[in-house]
């Protein structure tokens, strides 16, 4: 077909609108190879100059301006500039693609003309290249992935039919019509057989009435009339269970056969120590019963004491605070006794505090503490709790550090009180002949950390998993006083905050002991793992 144009247009006109319209580059050159047409998208592509196009048009000056500036790589610009020459000569078709310095690639591609001229388009495939090496790139991965998940189900397969046949007991897998399909060698040992089971090609309970154990097929019957509860058969000297269970919607058994001949022996012999295991038993629920009976007398014990103290302790207070008003210059010390007077009414409500809790938690048995939060200065507490410890202690010096703690937390402030005097007296009591004790705090995710260390006794490795329980105390304690039950409530106090309580120590250089509070209460119904080295 001819191409059409109108006779009368502008053909001139045309033709400019069409190469100010495409979305290629186009050079036209005569059979002197000099340029008779370069549109504005060629320039661009190129980056040439338009004055170099109107005052060169020689084919040759342009390809030397390019060669010169680098666009053909490394090597000598006038063989560049020779060897494109030939080939626009040899006026031979051609196309291929070139990347630029600035990364762009454009397909260059030459067509002859009758008169000898020559027609080159440039076409910006950069985009189309990008595409297609990720695409390349993509299938490379997803072939290598389905290499990978091949060989990884063929390892699964193997291991499969292994793991089966390494099993102790014997397994059977019926097809939805009750055809045998496999077996395991711990089953082809048990019930050997002349045909192979899954050759019988025949319901499972017609197999086994005719080529399996007495009783064997009773069993099987059983299961179907109620495939929940296994069923027990004798073979020779040994028992076998038999079980089955389903492997998903499409029907198909699994078997199992179990030897229980070693089971059934020991039922005999646990059954004849049953009565003196319950009788045990119960003697150990009444020893209990009188620990806790003992443990909430003592407690109440305690109240009379802790009102006695606290009634004094008012009552000096009231005295101290007339005389300061009867003598117009009291005791230089006076400032000091009303601080003890106001430690000790402090530490007998906090012991008050505690007792209460304590009965509270002994008379329910519920498992759990409770805990009442509140938002607590955290860092200020901490270091007065040090500062009261070091005012009782005469040989220890406590080095804190708590400057990185949050400056508050939600935390029930008396029993964590309680906790750390007890860390602290605990680091105090157990390194005699030792001068000091260091106490850290500091921020770590979303806990806040305390850690106290010292340089005493420590505790043997296999005894720290069993320092939480109550009532035991280590190796390493012997002749120094104490109840065991310090760390124990530790231990519930900072579970029931969601928190974490670890303990590292070696004997002979000292114990660390870490309590890891979250800096925010945990939403209810989550529950945080008790992280403890036991």
């Amino acid at each position: 077909m001819r191409h059409f144009i109108r006779k009368g247009s502008s053909e001139s006109a045309v033709l400019r609108h069409l190469l100010a319209t495409m979305h290629q580059g186009i050079t036209v050159m005569d059979p002197q190879l000099r340029l008779v047409l370069v549109n504005e998208t060629a320039c661009r592509l190129l980056d040439l100059p338009q004055e170099l196009i109107e005052s060169t048009p020689d084919l040759e000056e342009v390809l030397r301006f390019v060669a010169q500036r680098g666009e053909y790589g490394p090597g000598d610009p006038e063989e560049h500039v020779r060897q494109r020459l030939a080939l626009a000569l040899s006026r031979e078709m051609f196309d291929f693609e070139r990347r630029r310095p600035d990364g762009t690639v454009l397909r260059v591609q030459g067509t002859p003309m009758a008169d000898g001229g020559f027609v080159t388009i440039y076409t910006d495939v950069t985009e189309a290249r990008r595409r297609n090496d990720a695409v390349a790139e993509a299938r490379d991965i997803l072939e290598e992935r389905l290499e990978e998940r091949t060989a990884e189900l063929r390892r699964g397969r193997d291991l499969l039919v292994s793991t089966i046949n390494a099993v102790n007991d014997g397994l059977v897998v019926v097809s939805d019509n009750g055809r045998i399909m496999l077996t395991n060698d711990t089953f082809d040992r048990l019930f050997p057989s002349e045909t192979p089971w899954k050759d019988a090609n025949a319901d499972i309970v017609e197999v086994m009435q005719r080529l399996g154990p007495a009783g064997l097929a009773e069993a099987l019957e059983g299961l179907e009339d109620d495939p929940e509860i296994p069923c027990e058969f004798a073979f020779g000297d040994s028992w076998f269970r038999v079980s089955r269970r389903a492997t998903g919607n499409n029907g198909t058994l699994i078997y199992r056969f179990a030897d229980i001949t070693t089971y059934k022996i020991q039922h005999r012999t646990l059954q004849q120590h049953t009565d003196k295991l319950v009788k045990m038993l119960r003697n150990e629920q009444h020893i209990n019963e009188m620990q806790r009976e003992f443990v909430s007398m003592a407690s109440h014990e305690f109240r009379t004491p802790l009102a006695i103290i606290d009634s004094n302790a008012q009552r000096l207070r009231r005295l101290l605070d007339r005389y300061v008003e009867l003598v117009p210059e009291p005791m230089p010390d006076t400032d000091a006794l009303v601080k003890r007077l106001t430690n000790i009414r402090e530490s007998v409500d906090r012991m008050q505090y505690l007792i209460n809790r304590f009965l509270n938690f002994t008379k329910h048995q519920s498992g759990t503490l409770e805990i009442q939060r509140k938002a607590t200065p955290l860092r200020q507490m901490i270091e007065e709790i040090c500062r009261r410890q070091q005012g009782l202690c005469a040989t220890h010096r406590i080095d804190i550090d708590v400057d990185r703690l949050p400056e508050s937390a939600s935390i029930d402030s008396r029993l964590i009180e309680q906790c750390v005097g007890n860390i602290l007296s605990n680091a105090i009591k157990y390194s005699p002949g030792r001068s000091e004790v260091r106490v850290r705090g500091f921020t770590e995710g979303r806990f806040a950390v305390l850690r106290f260390e010292d340089d005493g006794l420590g505790i043997p490795a296999d005894e720290i998993p069993k320092i939480f329980n109550r009532y035991y105390r280590a190796s390493t304690s012997s002749g120094i006083p104490g109840t065991g039950i310090g760390l124990h409530m530790t231990d519930m106090v900072v579970s029931e905050h969601r928190g974490r309580l670890t303990v590292t120590s070696e004997v002979g250089s000292g114990t660390v002991v870490e309590i890891r509070l979250p800096r925010t209460p945990a939403r209810a119904g989550t529950v945080t793992e008790k992280e403890a080295v036991r």
